[in-house]
């Protein structure tokens, strides 16, 4: 072998040592290096308990900023919105405009709900605020609903929108919780207050019309309850029975109201509604009440609600609630009434009564029908013995048909003994 070969031999076999060499030390560091991070890991690992808390606080830090981040975008979005809408008048501020902040706002707790309702507060009676203030206030009554009611009651009674935002609070807790609210109710002292004729009326009938739907046993025990604090009136119990279309529902609520020692607890409110929605079971109830308990006021309510379905047998009922002496004035009520329905058939029944006294009847048949239907007066006019009252009518029923009809008004005129009269008439009334 010539000394050329050996020598690339001996290079080669160098080369070979030393990168085996580099190699072994290389992982022999790998290896050292490993069991050192394997010895910090066992120095510095956390217990599960530690890396619960650890992962908790990231969360909530994480949270609030969010919180954060929402409750400025949100304001935002409000001061803009009031900035541009500074001088702006209440009529120019449409719903389209307001309804996105009714889920903006939903968006805030109600900590910040509460300091944004006191804010918009403090801007009254700014239009733009105001109306962002009912949405705040509806907003926060979802979530803490006296403290919505709270704010809403200190309002400066200056602000005319002041008892519409306490209705509406009002009527999202009784929605929503009836019987909290009532209890609310119940226990708040308002006679020291400048609500109480509002809370008498327009809460108390929220709050047990809400209750009313979902539990009528407990509602008529409550009226019954609020009736002995004085905390009803007639108003709220006609509202309640707005809502009440079965006559045994009329009854339990009467047998209630019956038994209260106010006068004004609001049976006769009551009964006119059940008038309204079942009115031969009303007059039925009506028949057998005490003589104490019936009223002229009670009776004219009936009719009034009565005739609307049945203008006959309403009238029929009504007349046979007086005596002799004071039938002329019923008849002549009921056949006024009755004529707002249908004068020609009101006027068919007067005379189908056949009674000596039925003469005003008919003339306030004819006096109130001028407008509603002219025709009919004029060829009805020889049954009005009274002159004045007979040229009322005319000249009532002239100009109606002279407003639609020129022409034909005036030759009725011209063809009237009347004729001076019913054009001064319309004169007059064209100058006024």
């Amino acid at each position: 072998m010539s000394s050329k070969t050996w020598g690339i031999c001996l290079v080669s076999c160098a080369v070979s040592f030393s990168a085996g060499f580099y190699l072994k030390g290389s992982q022999v560091a790998i290896n050292d290096s490993s069991n050192l991070n394997d010895l910090n890991g066992t120095v510095s690992q956390q217990s599960p308990s530690e890396q619960a808390v650890k992962s908790y606080e990231k969360t909530k830090l994480h949270t609030r900023n969010q919180n954060l981040f929402t409750e400025k975008v949100v304001l935002d979005k409000v001061d803009d919105f009031l900035s541009r809408n500074k001088n702006i008048h209440f009529l120019n501020i449409t719903n389209k405009m307001v309804a996105p902040f009714y889920q903006l706002l939903s968006e805030l707790d109600e900590y910040q709900l509460q300091q944004k309702a006191e804010n918009l507060v403090d801007q009254l009676p700014n239009y733009a605020a105001s109306r962002l203030l009912v949405i705040t206030l509806e907003t926060l009554a979802e979530l803490q609903p006296q403290k919505a009611l709270e704010i809403s009651m200190s309002i400066s009674d200056e602000y005319y929108d002041k008892y519409a935002n306490i209705q509406s609070v009002f009527s999202i807790w009784s929605a929503s919780s009836p019987e909290e609210a009532l209890e609310w109710y119940a226990s708040e002292d308002f006679s020291q207050t400048q609500h109480l004729h509002f809370a008498k009326d327009i809460l108390s009938a929220t709050v047990l019309n809400h209750l009313y739907n979902k539990n009528k046993s407990l509602a008529l025990t409550k009226v019954s309850e609020l009736l002995q604090q004085n905390k009803l009136t007639a108003f709220a119990m006609e509202r309640l029975s707005e809502s009440i279309n079965q006559s045994n529902e009329f009854r339990s609520l009467l047998d209630v109201l019956s038994v209260s020692q106010f006068h004004d607890s609001g049976m006769v409110e009551v009964t006119a509604q059940w008038f309204a929605k079942a009115p031969q079971d009303a007059a039925a109830w009506v028949n057998m009440l005490d003589e104490e308990q019936k009223s002229p006021r009670l009776f004219n309510l009936a009719l009034k609600n009565w005739i609307k379905s049945e203008p006959k047998y309403a009238s029929d009922w009504y007349i046979k609630q007086f005596d002799e002496q004071q039938q002329s004035e019923a008849i002549s009520i009921a056949a006024t009434h009755f004529a707002r329905e249908d004068p020609k058939s009101a006027l068919e029944w007067v005379e189908s009564l056949n009674m000596a006294n039925s003469q005003n009847a008919i003339d306030d048949i004819l006096r109130n029908a001028g407008y509603r239907d002219p025709d009919f007066v004029i060829a009805n006019l020889d049954r009005v013995q009274d002159t004045k009252i007979k040229l009322s009518a005319f000249q009532d029923a002239i100009y109606s048909i002279y407003l639609n009809n020129p022409d034909k008004a005036q030759k009725l005129i011209d063809a009237s003994e009347h004729k001076e009269a019913l054009e001064a008439y319309i004169h007059k009334i064209n100058q006024s």
